[in-house]
């Protein structure tokens, strides 16, 4: 028998989300208009992990079958009305899951180095608007508001601190493609924490000027949040 690969076995994945979502909708489980169950309890509801799930979810909002409202929870707009509609949607997934792969593996190319360039040449006001932000998003966490803005400045600002015209240019010229890491469907508690605490160890090196600190400070931050993102780690 041929193995299934991991890519497979994600669609299948993804799959089962999508026929069991469209069986609880048929059953008179879910309706439109009706708020999706929390995260934790629908992914134990569908037997999947919480990263799949949220994967899944994204691609069936941007298919426009559910939305996410800002402290209200996840709603159904419209039914899985064909099987080719929900091929579609899985197909997207698939393509998703590629896309957030390969800005990962770009930011872990990029980024640590980004870091050793700024433990060497940021200023102390650079630093002083790093702890700034860092501030807010601890705040936002605590509060339990999105924070994502606030980690996207804490990286933004860490470009310019490496202080190389030709990095600041390219960074900005790709922004919206990495930003597609930080999206909304790929949160969660603990990738939130991940992130706060990862850009303390950061700031940490920088403060200290040590660039071979800062490198690994942000090589751990990034292979931690991937491994919230793509599931890596148990749940």
């Amino acid at each position: 028998m041929t193995p299934v690969s991991p890519k497979d076995e994600k669609k299948y994945t993804y799959t089962a989300i999508i026929e069991r979502l469209g069986a609880m909708i048929r059953n008179g489980q879910l309706a439109p208009g009706d708020r999706l169950p929390p995260e934790r309890k629908l992914a134990e509801t569908l037997s999947v992990s919480r990263t799949s799930l949220r994967q899944a979810l994204q691609a069936l909002a941007e298919r426009g079958v559910i939305e996410s409202r800002q402290g209200d929870g996840t709603y159904l707009l419209t039914t899985l009305e064909t099987p080719l509609a929900a091929d579609a949607i899985v197909a997207s997934i698939a393509e998703q899951s590629g896309v957030l792969h390969d800005v990962l593996e770009f930011r872990r190319m990029m980024e640590p180095e980004i870091a050793a360039l700024a433990a060497r040449r940021i200023t102390p006001e650079e630093l002083d608007r790093l702890k700034v932000v860092l501030c807010d998003q601890q705040r936002a966490l605590l509060a339990g508001r999105a924070e994502d803005r606030f980690d996207a400045e804490f990286h933004r600002l860490l470009v310019a601190s490496a202080d190389n015209g030709v990095i600041d240019q390219v960074m900005a010229a790709i922004q919206t493609i990495v930003d597609q890491s930080r999206s909304v469907w790929l949160q969660s508690p603990e990738r939130r924490l991940a992130s706060v605490e990862g850009h303390l160890r950061i700031i940490d090196a920088l403060e200290t000027g040590d660039a071979a600190a800062a490198r690994r400070a942000m090589e751990a931050h990034l292979t931690e949040i991937e491994q919230h993102i793509l599931g890596d780690r148990p749940e």
